[in-house]
């Protein structure tokens, strides 16, 4: 018989290979690792695991993964769906309402503010009907080409965090952490730390007075090119076009690559990285949120980027 319930201790290597069978692509393959970081400290307060199970055979799931996000001066709890797929012989509208309706239930039994997901093309209507996620953000994807050196004078920092003691890499993040009065995901130094410590790629910062970047080094279609994770103001500071330019352009010399993706909103920067790519050569990211204090669509986001995903 088929039941729907949290699982409290996810055996993350058959879980892996569950969805990498799931999702039938040769190109995709879950990686234990990175999901048992993810779900357990990747963005700072934990998950909860909805599975599906044939006897005590896991057949599918769905993740919250939970966060704190800031909405008008104030925290409030959050939670983003990710990492749902069924075994192909399990699949049925009844299995999937079943998996949706127990994560109504979590978020409404843990007090849940504001649930969002950034689904695939099949799982947004579904998000929609099943769970009342709106549109709620539409984020192009931005691509540029940086070719000259940053100023050394702006520059304070560039280098992989990861080449620094913890306390270290807290000590540098700490000026950069997120103010309440800022509407979007809250980080302090710790949790962007962790979020940035994914076990399977490699992340570098880089930082001017003012300002804050991750970046990686990534590959899409064939092309290597340098991914800006995040930027990350510091409080009520002022930041200045060039200290943007200066800091793309140092994650650029540093991964010796020139270049560069972005995808977000951040009212923090006064102009976006690159250009928007056109829509017939890529598709927007889309953002869908509920906010269970209200139906109307009233949440505004100051900042939200790709750290604020599970894409990186």
């Amino acid at each position: 018989m088929v039941t729907v319930r949290e699982e409290t201790a996810v055996d993350f290597e058959s879980t892996a290979l569950i969805a990498t069978e799931a999702f039938g692509s040769k190109t995709v393959k879950f990686s234990p690792a990175r999901m048992k970081w993810l779900y357990e400290r990747g963005f700072g307060q934990g998950s909860a695991v909805v599975a599906a199970f044939d006897g005590d055979k896991k057949i599918g799931q769905i993740v919250l993964l939970h966060q704190k996000v800031c909405l008008d001066g104030r925290t409030v709890i959050a939670t983003q769906l990710i990492d749902l797929f069924v075994l192909q012989a399990y699949r049925s509208p009844a299995l999937v309402r079943s998996l949706y309706k127990e994560v109504e239930r979590l978020c409404e039994a843990g007090h849940i503010r504001i649930m969002l997901t950034l689904p695939n093309e099949k799982s947004a209507s579904l998000n929609a009907r099943l769970l009342k996620l709106r549109p709620f953000l539409s984020l192009p994807l931005r691509a540029g080409v940086s070719l000259w050196w940053p100023r050394r004078s702006g520059l304070q920092f560039s280098s992989r965090l990861d080449a620094l003691p913890r306390s270290e890499a807290i000590k540098l993040l700490s000026g950069f952490a997120t103010p309440a009065s800022e509407n979007g995901p809250c980080w302090d130094a710790e949790t962007l730390l962790d979020r940035i410590s994914d076990p399977t790629c490699d992340y570098a910062a880089h930082a001017t007075t003012n300002l804050l970047l991750v970046s990686s080094l990534r590959k899409m279609r064939g092309i290597h090119h340098v991914l800006l994770c995040g930027f990350f103001a510091r409080p009520q500071a002022r930041v200045t076009a060039s200290e943007t330019r200066d800091l793309i352009r140092a994650a650029c010399r540093f991964w010796k690559r020139p270049v560069f993706v972005y995808a977000g909103i951040n009212e923090s920067l006064p102009r976006l990285p690159g250009f928007a790519i056109p829509i017939r050569f890529r598709r927007p990211v889309l953002v869908q949120l509920r906010d269970f204090d209200s139906e109307e669509a009233s949440v505004r986001f100051d900042r939200f980027q790709l750290t604020d995903s599970d894409f990186v």
